[in-house]
């Protein structure tokens, strides 16, 4: 009796140790590579948790219909990441990176443990017909909020480090969209109207890809660094422009040497839309600032 009442007071200690919601790295549960003729996905990474349950070791990846049961499940499991106890990473159970297919569709992706709902988000499947008569094709498109989420990366402790983007695209929000066509964009950071950083890039054929490209001072010059950034007060935007129009605009504000955060980047939101503030990109904890879009 009295083991069973130490290891109740040791779960209990633990569970106080714990003040934040288990959540899901959203960049990388929105970055899971999309076969979009078959409908089928792989996970080409694990995926980061923050604050995982302690003593939990297993976890499952759902595709369900809106509003209905579930379509795909994907048992997971997760492995810590030291030296943060604060991260972990979700892997396939059975060791293979596919899940799928489904078809046409309103879909919610989310994470369980515990079987509870932790991260989610919504999702639609189109299927299309290409216009070719000579080369017929099917594909499925999909529409979710990578068409308007974009968040800047920053390091956890080295201010030198450079200025990323992450932001999703596809060729087929931009003028003069053909299959197979490469589009030139442009990223714009701005501040008080003046240009401070720029990116300049090529989208190539495929929906919804992740970039994250670096920020440099202007046409040929060098990278910014993250302290020029958070060094430099003001109201800022980001602005994605393609064939001379803006696709895609975003704000944010500096002050204090820091960046304000949206409701759902911060550490105490409740939401299962929440958006994590940190990731590991590369093996590497990174500070995520999500944007918010202007309307």
């Amino acid at each position: 009796m009295n083991l069973r009442i130490a290891l109740l007071a040791a779960a209990a200690c633990c569970a106080a140790a714990q003040p934040y919601q288990t959540r899901v790295a959203m960049d990388a549960l929105m970055d899971i590579r999309f076969f979009h003729q078959q409908g089928n996905y792989m996970m080409a990474t694990s995926i980061p948790v923050l604050f995982p349950p302690p003593g939990e070791t297993k976890a499952r990846l759902l595709i369900k219909k809106a509003g209905g049961g579930a379509v795909v499940t994907k048992n997971m499991i997760i492995e810590p990441w030291p030296p943060h106890n604060a991260f972990g990473n979700l892997k396939a159970a059975d060791g293979l990176m596919g899940f799928g297919p489904i078809g046409a569709g309103d879909y919610v992706m989310s994470v369980e443990m515990g079987g509870k709902e932790i991260s989610a988000y919504k999702f639609s499947v189109a299927a299309e017909k290409g216009a070719d008569p000579f080369d017929p094709s099917n594909e499925l498109v999909r529409t979710g909020p990578w068409s308007k989420t974009a968040f800047l990366i920053g390091p956890t402790k080295d201010a030198g480090d450079n200025i990323q983007a992450g932001i999703w695209l596809s060729t087929r929000e931009f003028p003069g969209y053909a299959p197979k066509k490469q589009i030139p964009y442009t990223l714009h950071l701005m501040n008080a109207g003046k240009q401070v950083a720029l990116v300049e890039g090529v989208v190539s054929e495929g929906p919804w890809n992740l970039f994250k490209p670096e920020f440099m001072r202007g046409h040929g010059l060098g990278p910014v660094k993250w302290a020029t950034l958070i060094g430099t007060p003001g109201a800022y935007t980001l602005e994605l422009r393609a064939a001379g129009k803006t696709i895609r605009s975003y704000k944010f504000s500096v002050a204090g040497g820091k960046i304000a955060r949206i409701p759902q980047s911060e550490l105490g939101y409740e939401g299962t839309d929440s958006l994590p503030p940190q990731s590991l990109l590369s093996d590497a904890r990174k500070e995520l600032f999500w944007l918010a879009p202007i309307q």
